[in-house]
């Protein structure tokens, strides 16, 4: 797998590679488990046999993730570096929301659904954008639709670098919580490789600093 500076350069890179990418910087990960494990995943979404509807696609997915796999959300140690950790979350088979997500997004990518991340105010969903109003699903809850919670307005997929960011910045709190300064600055460089808007890159530059006073 390329490291993550070079898949960060990237115009699309795919979510599974990026979140494993952060990982390797920060531990060893099981790449082959976690790439098989989606590929594994996906296969039993194809032998369900849904079809075009979307809302099937989507009752495929919950049916594979949220049921039988029984994917959900950690809500006794929520922001644990590990929630963080696709290859742990895989396995584990509890995660933070943006973690779930990619989950099924790319179980999801690997059978043609059109899944995209979205970033809501504190929360991170799956969202279907296909042919139509675009679908709001909660992995974090096992993938229940979410409805009119939120109005279709204001639902936009999320830019997958601006996830990746999403992933970097909660390990920078997470680590600085427990204390792993080293690990918590490894994170805080992460987000300097990706291609950001120039205002969020002076604020990131300017914590990264702020951070790394804390070590020196």
């Amino acid at each position: 797998m390329p490291p993550f500076a070079e898949l960060a350069r990237l115009d699309s890179p795919h979510l599974d590679q990026l979140a494993l990418a952060i990982g390797a910087e920060l531990r060893a990960i099981d790449e082959a488990f976690a790439l098989s494990e989606l590929d594994r995943l996906a296969g039993l979404v194809v032998a369900e046999g849904p079809g075009g509807d979307p809302h099937e696609q989507l009752g495929a997915l919950e049916e594979v993730l949220g049921r039988r796999a029984g994917f959900l959300g950690d809500t006794e140690e929520y922001d644990h570096p590990d929630n963080s950790m696709l290859d742990i979350v895989l396995r584990r088979r509890e995660g933070l929301p943006i973690l779930l997500s990619i989950v099924w997004i790319e179980v999801g990518r690997r059978v043609g659904m059109p899944l995209r991340g979205v970033g809501l105010p504190g929360h991170f969903v799956a969202g279907w954008f296909g042919e139509g109003e675009p679908i709001l699903v909660d992995p974090f809850r096992g993938g229940v639709a979410i409805g009119d919670a939120v109005p279709v307005h204001a639902i936009e997929p999320t830019p997958v670098h601006l996830t990746a960011l999403r992933m970097c910045s909660n390990l920078v709190a997470s680590y600085e919580r427990r204390g792993d300064l080293g690990r918590m600055l490894t994170a805080s460089r992460l987000r300097l490789e990706l291609p950001l808007p120039e205002r969020d890159r002076r604020v990131m530059e300017f914590e990264h600093k702020r951070l790394a006073a804390r070590i020196n």
